[in-house]
């Protein structure tokens, strides 16, 4: 009897089996509709345009776009006090994102799907959202730092512009023919031949340039390297050109000509000859006025060592998100696209290169960024007290050499003494 049972059953399983494979998908249970809140600063109808697109592909998935029109605080605000699945912020508020508990961390697992396609992003993309060994973000976008040079004031003054293969030489040739503080030829107005300030991050780009550094390792610093012969011949260089060559306007002087915004003012009124600034900001994109002069965009000077300096932004999954795995299934989508990069370099080689984006961004400029996002300079989002301790050690003596016109060697010596200290284990 037990065998009869058990053959009959068996029957009616191979006789469904047929039926089951034909029925329709359709009639297949759906997946339960989800919501995701996207949020990221300013208006980004190219975002608008590829959610619709993810929706398409995944009919159960609706985006919900939440632009934050304000500064950065105003995102952490609304992550902060909002339903956020997903979002995309730079890497200034990663400490306070993760001190305050507010994203997931990634694992190896999760990020499977960007196995396949992890060597195709530009050195150091992921390691700068990497803290502590753990993973929090995954590259949305890169930002460099490139030359400009105000092709209007080089026209008017028969000036040649140089090449992408420019150097050290170069530089302070051209922007010697450039520099008219006192005033141009037949106007008052003012041309500084290179907008610079002793605490931004120029006199560090250009120590690193030159071969040298502020410490040995600057993702696991052991040591301060203020004396090496090659950080004070770069910082030596960089003082001359205020004492020296006279290309760069000290502080007081720049805010009598440019009183409301300094170098921000003196850039977009035509008042700077050249100045370093980010990928982003060309044509005052990301600035409340737009440039209103002709310019051109060089990569960084050439010297002892190719590298670019450079930050990350990043997408972010919140740990109040009830989606998480469709959030990540978002951002593999929007990883293939370098439309979701904006105004910022795609992360990956294959689509920064692409003829599409060269088209959109201008084949030059397209460029210029992928050369210097090749060997990659990133400051870890977290600093150290030690590294940030050598930091202001740094600046202090950098801002006394130029403000005391003093030898540099002398000064940085000094300062390799106090930024040891920081090392020594109590």
């Amino acid at each position: 009897m037990f065998r009869r049972i058990v053959l009959a059953l068996m029957s009616v399983i191979l006789t469904l089996l047929p039926l089951s494979a034909c029925v329709p998908k359709m009639m297949m249970p759906a997946s339960e509709p989800v919501t995701l809140t996207v949020a990221y600063r300013g208006e980004r109808p190219e975002m608008k345009a590829l959610f619709e697109r993810f929706t398409q592909a995944h009919p159960n998935i609706k985006v919900q776009a939440l632009e934050v029109t304000g500064p950065g605080a105003d995102l952490r605000r609304t992550i902060a006090a909002s339903e956020v699945d997903l979002f995309r912020d730079s890497r200034d508020s990663l400490s306070y994102y993760i001190s305050s508990n507010l994203i997931r961390p990634l694992d190896e697992m999760q990020l499977m799907d960007w196995a396949d396609i992890r060597d195709d992003y530009f050195p150091n993309t992921w390691e700068a959202l990497n803290v502590g060994g753990q993973q929090w973000g995954i590259p949305a976008g890169v930002d460099v730092l490139v030359a400009y040079i105000n092709l209007d004031q080089a026209s008017a003054l028969g000036v040649a512009v140089p090449n992408n293969n420019w150097d050290l030489f170069d530089f302070l040739d051209v922007t010697n023919k450039l520099n008219f503080p006192e005033g141009l030829p037949n106007s008052s107005a003012r041309l500084f031949g290179f907008c610079t300030s002793p605490t931004s991050m120029d006199p560090i780009v250009f120590v690193y340039l030159h071969g040298g550094g502020i410490v040995d390792n600057i993702n696991d610093p052991k040591r301060p390297t203020l004396d090496d012969p090659r950080t004070v011949e770069a910082v030596q260089w960089y003082a001359d050109l205020f004492n020296r060559y006279g290309v760069a306007p000290k502080a007081d002087l720049l805010r009598q000509a440019f009183p409301r915004y300094g170098i921000t003012e003196a850039q977009v009124r035509g008042g700077c000859a050249v100045w370093l600034g980010q990928y982003s900001t060309r044509g005052g994109r990301n600035m409340p006025i737009e440039w209103t002069i002709k310019w051109k965009m060089l990569p960084l000077p050439k010297d002892a060592v190719q590298a670019g300096f450079g930050d990350v932004e990043g997408y972010f999954i919140t740990t109040k998100s009830a989606h998480p795995k469709e959030a990540l299934l978002l951002a593999r989508y929007l990883a293939d696209s370098w439309q979701a990069a904006g105004g910022l370099l795609p992360p990956r080689r294959s689509l920064a290169t692409s003829k599409d984006y060269a088209k959109a961004a201008g084949e030059e400029m397209a460029t210029i960024a992928v050369s210097q996002s090749e060997n990659l300079i990133v400051v870890p989002a977290v600093l150290s007290a030690s590294l940030e301790g050598v930091g202001q050690i740094f600046f202090n003596a950098l801002t006394t050499i130029i403000n005391e016109d003093l030898d540099a060697a002398s000064v940085l010596g000094e300062a390799q003494a106090r930024a040891e200290a920081l090392f020594k284990k109590p």
